[in-house]
This record gives structure tokens, C-alpha cells and sequence, in this order.
């Protein structure tokens, strides 16, 4: 089978993270890649969950105004008392 080089440039701190736990995880960082390449490739998707470093959607900043002007609405004695329904 022929084989081709392939460059990426990648910052050196993640770089440096991503050797670390794919030698803990019993993988070079060449292995890894091809590893990622190959599942893409049979799944036809990527091969995991794409998840953001951002916190938790809870935290963003509508959902605290949200949150804010329930708690202001609350504090006016504009709330309404029900029971829990849990889903």
C-alpha cells in the first residue's frame, strides 16, 4: 500500500497534552491520527461527540437573564406556586 505525509500545524501546548495521553493510552500521536482517519472514514461521520471547552449551556448568558428576571419576578411576589412534575 502507498503511503503519503501528511503536515498539520497544531499549538505546541496541545500538541504536547495530546503525546501525553495518547501514550498513556498506549498510542503515538502518528497512530492516533490514523486511527481518527479511519473511523471518519467507516462511520462516514466523525467518530465522537464535538463538544465545546465553553462551560455549560446553564451558564451562557441568556439563560442567566433568564434566570435573573425570574428571580427578580419571584422577589415582587409575581410567582406562581405548582406542583413538581417530573419528566
Amino acid at each position: 500500500m502507498a503511503t503519503s505525509t501528511l503536515q498539520i500545524r497544531v499549538d505546541s501546548k496541545l500538541r504536547r497534552e495530546a503525546d501525553e495521553f495518547f501514550n498513556d493510552a498506549g498510542l503515538d500521536l502518528s497512530s492516533a491520527v490514523r486511527l481518527f482517519l479511519r473511523q471518519s472514514v467507516i462511520r462516514r461521520r466523525l467518530p465522537f461527540e464535538v463538544v465545546s471547552e465553553k462551560t455549560d449551556p446553564f451558564w451562557s448568558e441568556a439563560n442567566q437573564r433568564v434566570l435573573r428576571e425570574s428571580i427578580a419576578s419571584l422577589e415582587r411576589g409575581e410567582g406562581q406556586v405548582h406542583e413538581l412534575i417530573e419528566a
